[in-house]
């Protein structure tokens, strides 16, 4: 068996197309190629040497080789699923390069998708006491892992809700109307959630509008204040989207000789 490397033997394996095509996001780009082993020995392909070209962007980290970790035996000619690991804040585009194989160069054209990848720590915030209008505030880290920058979110509000609310509704209603039928206690579900629910909580990012660079980190200053109708007696729940993920805030209410600030 021979050892095909980016340092010998890469021009025993042949290559059909004479320029391969890669598609995806930087950290797995995939695409179909045509080789061959005309030799009369096993050849185990590892890697072929790769360098850049001049045409279409260029990238900060270009790898030195193209990885292929197959085999083929004497006379065999297959299609081998390749993929190919970029930086993963290389930045959406069409990059080129040259694959050293079978004794020719080959193009190798990457077309790098948009990523959108968000990492915010923590994503549970606990809170304590309950109060009309009451205020609470919280650091987060934002980390920009996308290959694209990203705009930090103007949220506005959020609906806040009572941890029993839909328990409460459902049981009330089934007492009531559960005797009348399904649609009869559906509606009086509904009655009863209209009635529990309380008005929309203000939620203010400090950095809203600021742009994040990939692969920068960020500190946003969350306020979260409740609405004028809140039960001080209830606890509250809430789960707001950003980007790709949810954060989720739960705040306890205190015995109402509890003093709360």
């Amino acid at each position: 068996m021979i050892t095909v490397t980016a340092n010998a033997f890469h021009e025993k394996v042949q290559l059909a197309e004479e320029e391969i095509i890669l598609n995806g996001p930087p950290g797995f780009l995939t695409g179909n190629i045509m080789i061959s082993n005309p030799a009369e020995e096993i050849l185990f392909i590892n890697e072929v040497p790769l360098t850049s070209s001049a045409k279409g962007k260029r990238m900060a980290e270009m790898p030195g080789t193209f990885k292929f970790n197959t085999s083929l035996n004497p006379g065999e000619t297959r299609v081998h699923s390749a993929w190919h690991q970029l930086h993963p804040q290389t930045p959406p585009g069409v990059y080129e390069s040259t694959i050293h194989i079978g004794g020719k160069q080959k193009k190798l054209k990457m077309v790098v998708q948009e990523v959108v990848e968000i990492d915010i720590q923590p994503l549970t915030l606990y809170f304590q006491g309950v109060a009309q209008g009451k205020s609470y505030s919280a650091e987060l880290l934002l980390t920009n892992r996308s290959n694209v920058p990203v705009t930090v979110p103007d949220i506005k509000h959020n609906t806040v809700l009572d941890f029993d609310y839909l328990c409460r509704a459902f049981s009330t209603a089934i007492r009531n109307k559960g005797q009348e039928g399904f649609m009869a206690t559906m509606d009086e579900v509904t009655r009863n959630i209209h009635k529990e629910m309380a008005g929309w909580a203000v939620v203010k990012l400090d950095e809203s509008g600021m742009t994040v660079m990939p692969g920068a980190v960020m500190s946003l200053h969350f306020t979260l204040t409740l609405p004028k109708d809140v039960d001080p007696k209830k606890d509250y729940f809430g789960n707001i989207r950003l980007w790709d993920k949810a954060l989720s805030y739960s705040i306890k209410s205190q015995p109402s000789d509890t003093k709360t600030t």
